[in-house]
């Protein structure tokens, strides 16, 4: 029971540290400033729950892609490390990580009828970085529970996602372009911390796997 409650409490925060709501605030905030808060609203609902749709599916199928490609989990846990080490590093610099949406994308989607799905809902929220993460989650999960975890931690997630961008004009202008620098730093070093960590357990398991350690 322990070790689900555990597994549970280490899937919220690993992906919630890698999906980052902060960093699709600023951007959120710039497309929607003409819209109403009703129009606010339906956008980032619409992108919040295609990003948790986009993240349920990869759970579900994370086992299936796995076997398909004959990948590994430890294979993909150091590809999400190295991943999440190039993101964390252009956040510790406090520049928007162009493994999520590049400077062209946020420009076409200015001129967009509907911007909620793309590029809001994928790839700014539910991004390279994100389905990485589920499926390795769903990898690494041992029984039913630890699976449902996963799939629960996507949807809080969402949840904890949805205020944030309904409120990014006034959180933006209270934290301001400094405040906002010093939390994405912040967060950008969780993220490499999150990626070194993928890093040491996936090379540990092939390591282990050799048996040169016991």
């Amino acid at each position: 029971m322990q070790d689900n409650v555990t597994f549970g409490i280490l899937a919220f925060t690993q992906l919630l540290v890698v999906y980052n709501p902060l960093s699709a605030m600023p951007m959120f905030a710039t497309l929607t400033a003409e819209d109403s808060r009703r129009e606010r609203l339906r956008t980032a609902a619409v992108g919040v729950l295609t990003s948790v749709i986009v993240m349920v599916a990869f759970t579900f199928a994370g086992h299936a892609i796995l076997d398909f490609f004959a990948i590994t989990t430890e294979a993909f846990q150091i590809a999400a490390g190295v991943i999440f080490f190039g993101i964390g590093s252009d956040m510790l610099q406090a520049k928007r990580s162009r493994v999520k949406t590049t400077r062209r994308e946020q420009d076409e989607a200015a001129d967009r009828r509907s911007l909620a799905i793309i590029p809001l809902g994928l790839p700014t929220l539910a991004g390279p970085g994100t389905i990485v993460t589920v499926i390795a989650l769903a990898g690494l999960a041992s029984g039913p529970v630890q699976l449902a975890s996963v799939y629960l931690a996507s949807v809080l997630v969402g949840a904890a996602t949805l205020p944030c961008l309904v409120l990014a004009p006034a959180l933006l202008g209270a934290l301001g372009r400094t405040g906002l620098n010093v939390v994405t730093r912040i967060m950008g070093l969780l993220v490499m911390v999150v990626g070194v960590q993928f890093l040491i357990n996936g090379i540990g398991m092939v390591v282990g796997s050799w048996g040169l350690v016991s």
